[in-house]
């Protein structure tokens, strides 16, 4: 894990070095404070990641940290992105592919990767795609459970999803949006377990912004039985390397 964690921030690091190639370098980090069913009290958990956009093409990397947390482990999530804008016939959209790594505890981890389609018809925006889960053991699960070998459970074409709605444009200078979704930077939800996002931002000035954003995690949303799972609160700040 120390091996991962280490090449997760020579990636982050290796972004800023493009930034007097590239037209739109940005840093983005952020805290998030909260409480699941699981997560026995609460939590904390604090996240950066650089991105550089050059022309219609975007590469991201980011990483997560737990500061408070049951599980043994800091290091608690890599994220990979790369994307290009289109215009079909005055038609903006986005194409994305991601790599998403959750070690969950000393035992097993997960992985998604899998491609999202994005679109911002005025107030909306709208994400919709698959991903390719694999749960997987890990080498201490082996050893303290005398596993022959690692095991693994794989999940083909799950479906991802986002629908939000803002009062203003996206390019105002403060903005309010209600979303429904399943995805978030480092994790993956079933289709039936849908989060509910109240957020919002604000741009203090040309290259920084500042947001937060209330999490409502529901379980079975979708299903017959709904239930409480858990909630958090996040912010951070959006800064654009002139």
């Amino acid at each position: 894990m120390k091996i991962l964690f280490h090449r997760c921030i020579f990636i982050i690091l290796a972004l800023f070095p493009w930034t007097n190639l590239f037209a739109q370098p940005q840093i983005t980090g952020f805290i998030e404070l909260g409480q699941t069913n699981v997560s026995d009290g609460l939590y904390m958990k604090t996240a950066g990641s650089g991105s550089c956009q050059f022309g219609k093409y975007q590469v991201s990397a980011g990483f997560q940290l737990d500061l408070i947390s049951y599980n043994s482990t800091v290091f608690s999530g890599l994220n990979l992105n790369a994307s290009r804008e289109f215009n079909i016939k005055n038609f903006p959209f986005e194409l994305r592919g991601f790599y998403i790594l959750t070690p969950f505890s000393d035992i097993s981890r997960e992985t998604n990767w899998g491609f999202l389609l994005n679109l911002q018809p005025d107030h909306f925006e709208i994400k919709f795609g698959t991903s390719f889960r694999t749960i997987a053991s890990r080498k201490k699960a082996t050893e303290e459970y005398n596993a022959d070998q690692v095991q693994k459970i794989h999940e083909n074409w799950n479906i991802i999803y986002s629908f939000s709605y803002f009062l203003k444009r996206y390019d105002n200078q403060w903005n309010i949006g209600l979303s429904i979704t399943n995805i978030d930077h480092y994790i993956i939800n079933q289709e039936t377990n849908p989060n509910f996002n109240l957020n919002g931002y604000y741009q203090i000035n040309a290259p920084l912004r500042i947001f937060a954003e209330a999490w409502y995690k529901s379980s079975g949303a979708f299903n017959l039985s709904v239930n409480y799972f858990g909630f958090f609160f996040r912010t951070g700040i959006i800064w654009d390397i002139p």
